[in-house]
């Protein structure tokens, strides 16, 4: 599939945030009238501004409003974003960005090409305030009960594709997940999305999938299951071992790849898994400490597709969409604000997060093609462009220049190589040359 071109980008920037914008501001009833702050120069004044600066005050919003052409208050904003409409309209137009294909240049490892496309799935969640909790609610308990928004997320590494679904932050992560993608891609996807059902869909569709196999989780071995720790103690002497097996009760087929790490890695391991079971108030199963003595994969890939070298670093790309997520809350402040007002909150993360997919379709056409770019560095060049291109938004021959002289100096955030801790990249890399 070809990548998006730069003047493919800019009419879809000026359809989302000037007529969609417009549209939508009517349709959810945040606009019931017509003046000059309209859906679009409202979204516009909060994408740049915040883009600006992502702690922006309201008087810093106000300045982002008038390079977008309109006078308004701070409090008269604050009136505007301080309202369930502003958040409903806001909402919309996150979902309205993700109906947009945008496509970067693939990325250069030639052995990922063998797939067609990897989709890697995890969320995130946003904490909110409890007077949301009717509706994001974060927890079952009545005695503790919270409010938060999980974002759920599909991110094709191959070509920077990026899906996202909104969901309650009681939501579990099986309910949330993806199977429906393309025959012959590979997906990835941390052990809270392990389950056997979903496995079965995925070989149905003729997809690929590697995960982590959780310490719970049993082999069947003659007529019982036998846990996995226990299990690798009697058929693995050695360091590593790569055997097809059946999980669980169910006896459902696939590969398994073990390798035993290091004492003070399976030491670190054992020490996060106590603190976690203490934040839950959980007991530490003995299995599961057990376990942390190895790294264990199971996957539907035959080795003629995939050794186990190729399989531990593709469970190290995994980490990709935790550097997203890591983006999105460190350098887009997307679950921060200065406000106390939960309505204002609610919009500015919807904002926010449409701001990261704005941001995302930048980087997919400046430096993804790039193994060794740097996202956050991308993101920090662009905060110096916001005002620009909102001045240009609205006239296409300015915006396709502005476009093609910012997105190429994005293929400068790079990402140095280290010695200690290898980058992901710098893996790919060594592994093939």
């Amino acid at each position: 599939m070809l990548c998006t071109t730069i003047p493919e980008l800019s009419r879809i920037l000026q359809a989302l945030l000037i007529e969609d914008a417009d549209r939508i501001g009517q349709e959810s009833g945040f606009i019931q009238r017509q003046r000059k702050l309209r859906g679009g120069s409202y979204i516009q004044s909060l994408i740049f501004g915040w883009q600006a600066n992502p702690q922006a005050s309201l008087e810093e919003l106000c300045q982002s409003a008038a390079v977008c052409g309109v006078r308004i208050s701070p409090q008269g904003l604050q009136d505007r974003l301080n309202s369930s409409q502003s958040a409903e309209f806001v909402r919309r137009m996150l979902e309205q960005s993700l109906t947009y294909l945008v496509i970067g240049e693939a990325e250069p490892i030639t052995w990922l090409g063998r797939f067609k496309g990897v989709y890697i799935q995890d969320s995130t969640t946003i904490q909110l305030p409890l007077s949301l909790a009717d509706t994001w609610r974060a927890s079952g308990n009545q005695n503790s009960q919270g409010a938060g928004l999980k974002v759920h997320t599909v991110f094709n590494y191959h070509d920077g594709r990026l899906q996202l679904h909104l969901a309650q932050a009681i939501a579990h992560d099986c309910s949330l997940q993806t199977v429906a993608l393309p025959s012959g891609s590979l997906r990835l996807a941390d052990v809270g999305y392990f389950k056997v059902k979903v496995f079965e869909t995925l070989n149905q569709r003729s997809v690929w999938w590697l995960t982590r196999l959780p310490a719970h989780t049993g082999i069947w071995q003659s007529d019982r299951v036998v846990n996995v720790a226990t299990w690798l103690a009697q058929k693995c002497p050695s360091d590593t071992l790569d055997v097809w097996v059946e999980l669980s009760a169910q006896r459902f087929p696939c590969r398994l790849i073990a390798q035993r790490v290091p004492a003070d890695v399976a030491a670190k391991r054992r020490e996060q898994v106590r603190q976690d079971a203490t934040r839950r108030s959980h007991n530490v199963r003995p299995e599961t400490l057990a376990l942390c003595d190895w790294t264990v994969i199971v996957t539907n890939l035959p080795a003629e597709l995939l050794s186990p070298p190729e399989a531990l670093i593709l469970l190290r790309l995994r980490w990709q969409i935790e550097l997203l997520f890591k983006l999105w809350k460190h350098t887009l402040a997307v679950d921060a604000s200065r406000s106390q007002q939960p309505w204002q909150i609610l919009t500015e993360v919807f904002a926010k997060l449409l701001l990261a997919v704005i941001q995302h379709w930048f980087v997919l056409l400046g430096c993804w093609g790039e193994l060794d770019r740097s996202l956050v560095k991308a993101a920090m060049t662009l905060r110096k462009h916001a005002f620009h291109l909102a001045t240009v938004l609205a006239h296409s021959p300015l915006l396709i220049n502005a476009l093609l002289t910012i997105l190429p100096s994005l293929t400068r955030c790079l990402i140095r190589k280290r010695k200690a801790r290898p980058a992901t990249f710098q893996i790919l890399e060594r592994a093939y040359p």
